[in-house]
């Protein structure tokens, strides 16, 4: 039976700290595929770090918790007095007052800001189904720059599903729910075992493929005060990067792959493993 993975951070460029542990889950062969958050304080040093990497592939991480690319006078139904996204994470309805133009403008320029540093544009993308006029412009832009969009399954016990394209039924290409049913709250973060569920994932059928999302990083006062995944990102981290989740790989015959091996039928992750004679590379194992 094949053994596919994409092994995927997400909230790359979400601080300094953060992405000095994320570009550890790279460095270690393990992570493929980086998600990027285009509006937060640490998305230009990030793409910068990406863009001789090219074995990884892009995920376009739609973020909108911090503040615009463009000034804020420019996309005023977009942001608060401070000049942040009027909504964060606490007050979604408030994207109601988004227009369609701020929205559009916005999104294009995060695009363009993506294009400048890398040389292209992200490889996947999730779009919502909805009316809201920033649904529609975000989707609009991801369909302008060609972005691949909504193209895995989700798996039963994910507790976020996704509407998956027909197009990309074929792929059985499944996100797997085992990396995001833990609390993250601060009183269970003794209990919080990210190993154990990086280790559970089973495959049942020769062509299935499984994404992983996980957020392995470091933790400082910015992500404390915003997000409720904050120290969990330290435990994830130390999981991804140690030498029992190496060995698991190994031992099971795990091929890590990027997304655009799943869309293309390619083989860029693989062969980056080989050229660096990483044990990771599945010719090893054979």
């Amino acid at each position: 039976m094949r053994k596919r993975l994409v092994f995927r951070v997400d909230d790359v460029g979400y601080t300094p700290a953060y992405d000095m542990g994320a570009f550890k889950a790279f460095e270690c062969g393990i992570a493929s595929s980086a998600d990027v958050m285009f509006d937060s304080p640490d998305t230009v040093a990030a793409l910068t770090w990406l863009k001789d990497k090219p074995w990884l592939s892009i995920g376009w991480h739609r973020h909108l918790w911090e503040s615009p690319i463009l000034p804020p006078e420019e996309v005023p139904s977009l942001v608060n007095e401070a000049g942040r996204f009027k909504w964060g994470h606490r007050h979604p309805e408030l994207m109601r007052e988004a227009t369609y133009e701020d929205a559009y403008k916005e999104f294009d320029a995060q695009m363009q800001l993506c294009f400048s540093i890398l040389g292209k544009y992200p490889d996947v993308a999730n779009v919502k189904n909805s009316d809201l006029p920033l649904e529609k412009a975000f989707k609009a832009i991801v369909e302008k720059y060609g972005i691949a969009y909504n193209i895995f399954s989700s798996a039963p016990d994910h507790r976020h599903p996704t509407e998956c394209d027909p197009k990309y039924k074929s792929l059985r290409y499944y996100s797997s729910g085992l990396a995001t049913n833990s609390s993250y709250k601060l009183e269970d973060f003794k209990n919080y075992q990210p190993l154990e569920k990086m280790m559970a994932l089973r495959w049942t059928e020769a062509e299935e493929v499984f994404m992983y999302g996980w957020h392995p990083g470091y933790c400082d006062d910015h992500i404390m005060e915003e997000s409720t995944c904050n120290l969990h990102r330290c435990k994830e981290l130390q999981a991804c990067t140690s030498g029992e989740f190496r060995n698991w790989i190994i031992e099971n015959q795990i091929e890590l792959i990027n997304q655009r091996d799943v869309l293309y039928g390619t083989n860029e992750f693989q062969e980056h493993l080989k050229a660096i004679n990483s044990p990771l590379w599945i010719g090893n194992f054979k």
